[in-house]
């Protein structure tokens, strides 16, 4: 049985987060003996990521008291000050893996690149355009040190077409450079779409967006254009779900544009698909994505996607016009929506065209590829 080790920095809400639970859930147990290390325990995906493998962290989330409360903070601070070296000899160096997996990109990636285990084969996962939104470069010291932490892989795993192209023009890796789409559990997700009441009775187009609060997400730019299309005098709500550092800078902007009646924070869900599959489209402003796990689930909920061209849109969409690829730029997306507000007959179209393009989604064929990639290693 080949030993497998996952690292990632938390198991949160987040897209990168969510994948790895469907993945480390549908995994062959027979096959590979699996370990998912994190940094602190007790979010979001982590009771699933137990349910399913053994589970390591660095700290575990402290007790009420003074003692527990130190012990947790001084071990967070060596995780964040130490050498990725070090850091691995204490956390992850007692144990000997097969494969090493940094299952997303910064600090995970420096981690396990920093292995003393010459005998286990490392890989990568890169969830992000690393061009346009190159964010990673902050954990290291300058270009050069990402790049050589990166020549350190045998292969790099990359979310979409789009996004192994920007590694490859970014780095020019040795090793290879090879895309898997990320698996969704399609059984739990249409099941979780049918729980619950969502829209109040409303007649307006309901529209729904989902993702941190983040500059990366570009909400602010979603607000402004929910202004114009209110003074354009069109009925609708958008619903916009998840959490992060941009939350009072929006709530602010809500305020200043007076569209408190047309736009609401709602914060992170558990189960935003019951929403999702009763809108009538849902709509991504980001300025960059490396292959959107919501858009995707929206697609395969039959839900139209009206979005910017990030990475990974036009493979999402393949030969079906499953909505709207816009490009990367307000004007443009207002341009993108107000033309579905004009002629709502382009959803039914495009609705039917989702239900069809879903038919060609697999969690199957996605686990089978994942599971090549191990068994090669």
């Amino acid at each position: 049985m080949k030993k497998i080790l996952f690292f990632i920095e938390s198991l949160s809400g987040a897209g990168a987060e969510h994948v790895l639970t469907v993945l480390i859930e549908n995994l062959d147990k027979s096959k590979y003996d699996i370990t998912v290390v994190t940094e602190t325990d007790g979010e979001f995906f982590t009771d699933r990521v137990k349910n399913a493998c053994r589970y390591k962290c660095f700290a575990k989330k402290p007790k009420n008291n003074f003692i527990s409360k130190l012990i947790y903070s001084l071990k967070i601070k060596y995780a964040v000050t130490a050498s990725p070296e070090k850091v691995y000899k204490k956390f992850l160096g007692k144990e000997r893996y097969d494969v090493e997996i940094a299952f997303c990109e910064g600090y995970a990636t420096k981690l396990i690149a920093a292995s003393d285990n010459p005998e286990s084969k490392k890989i990568s996962w890169v969830h992000i355009d690393m061009i346009s939104f190159p964010w990673s470069e902050k954990m290291y010291e300058n270009k050069s040190e990402e790049k050589e932490c990166y020549s350190k892989y045998d292969t790099i795993c990359c979310v979409s077409e789009s996004v192994a192209d920007s590694v490859r023009k970014k780095y020019s890796p040795p090793c290879k450079v090879l895309t898997l789409y990320n698996p969704i559990d399609t059984k739990i997700l249409c099941e979780k779409a049918k729980s619950g009441k969502t829209w109040e009775a409303y007649d307006g187009m309901k529209i729904i967006s989902l993702g941190r609060l983040t500059e990366q997400k570009a909400f602010d730019r979603l607000l402004r254009i929910a202004e114009r299309l209110k003074n354009d005098g069109f009925d609708f709500k958008i619903l916009i779900f998840g959490k992060g550092s941009e939350r009072e800078k929006l709530d602010a902007l809500i305020s200043e544009l007076n569209i408190e009646d047309n736009v609401k924070l709602m914060g992170f869900s558990d189960n935003p698909y019951r929403y999702s599959a009763d809108s009538d489209f849902f709509v991504c402003s980001s300025l960059s994505e490396g292959f959107s796990t919501v858009a995707t689930e929206c697609l395969l909920l039959g839900t139209p996607v009206v979005t910017t061209d990030c990475a990974g849109m036009k493979e999402l969409f393949g030969e079906y016009e499953c909505g709207i690829i816009c490009n990367n730029d307000e004007e443009s997306l207002y341009e993108a929506m107000k033309k579905v507000f004009e002629d709502p007959e382009l959803l039914r179209k495009f609705s039917e065209n989702c239900k069809m393009r879903a038919k060609e989604f697999s969690l199957e064929k996605r686990i089978a590829d994942v599971e090549k990639i191990l068994d090669e290693s």
